[in-house]
């Protein structure tokens, strides 16, 4: 129950101020001091989001920028790294969260037996993803004076390349625990009692990973403002 009600609460959290600050930064004159008017405009501004992720024109502009980023990040052949890793950890997610959340049994079956092959695959695209983009994220990297972050307020003083970086070797640490904490549940060399505390680091790693995911592709990936 307490993993259920941090998740929740985190990931809502997290959408919610992800969503408010994108709208604090394309409103810049909205009323900050009328809660109010404050709250029926980012609602407003919200439905409009919604209205417009379900046009039919989303799938052309999605298509542009996965054509866009992924072309410049992960060339030719190297996109469909990228693309198993999108749909590794994406299945896995889904199918773990939603039987944590909602079937008190937890994953069994079908599911669950998907849920392991999406793991093996998501290991091999991460550790793939790692090789080739672990150069552009070493630490350091970038020039000291470039673009700042001007999105997040706590964060407008750090460069924004170094938020990057330190939220993809983030990522990878928290794949790294997936990965350690599945095999080591499979092997036999654990028992009942030893697995139980391998599952909660698994479960909190795959939170910190779903949350580490919403903050680089709300910050490095899309536009920053509107």
């Amino acid at each position: 129950m307490l993993f259920i009600i941090i998740t929740v609460l985190a990931v809502l959290g997290l959408a919610f101020k992800l969503t408010f600050f994108r709208f604090l930064a394309g409103t810049p004159s909205v009323d900050k001091r009328d809660l109010f008017a404050l709250a029926g405009a980012y609602g407003d501004w919200l439905g409009d989001g919604m209205r417009s992720f379900i046009k039919s024109g989303f799938l052309i502009r999605a298509r542009v920028f996965y054509r866009t980023w992924v072309g410049q990040n992960y060339p030719g052949w190297r996109q469909w790294i990228f693309a198993a890793l999108v749909v590794s950890f994406g299945y896995c997610a889904a199918s773990g969260f939603f039987f944590a959340v909602f079937v008190p049994r937890g994953m069994f079956g079908v599911p669950l037996l998907c849920h392991v092959m999406a793991g093996g695959l998501f290991a091999v695209s991460l550790a793939g993803a790692l090789i080739l983009r672990a150069g552009a994220f070493r630490p350091g990297s970038g020039d000291p004076g470039s673009e700042k972050c001007d999105f997040f307020p706590v964060l407008r003083k750090l460069p924004r390349q170094g938020i990057l970086t330190t939220l993809f070797w983030m990522f990878a640490a928290a794949g790294l625990c997936l990965v350690v904490t599945a095999l080591a549940s499979m092997l036999p060399y654990f028992s009942f009692r030893a697995q139980t505390p391998l599952l909660e680091f698994h479960r909190y790693g795959a939170l910190a990973a779903l949350l580490l995911v919403m903050v680089y592709f709300d910050f490095g990936m899309l536009p920053r403002k509107g």
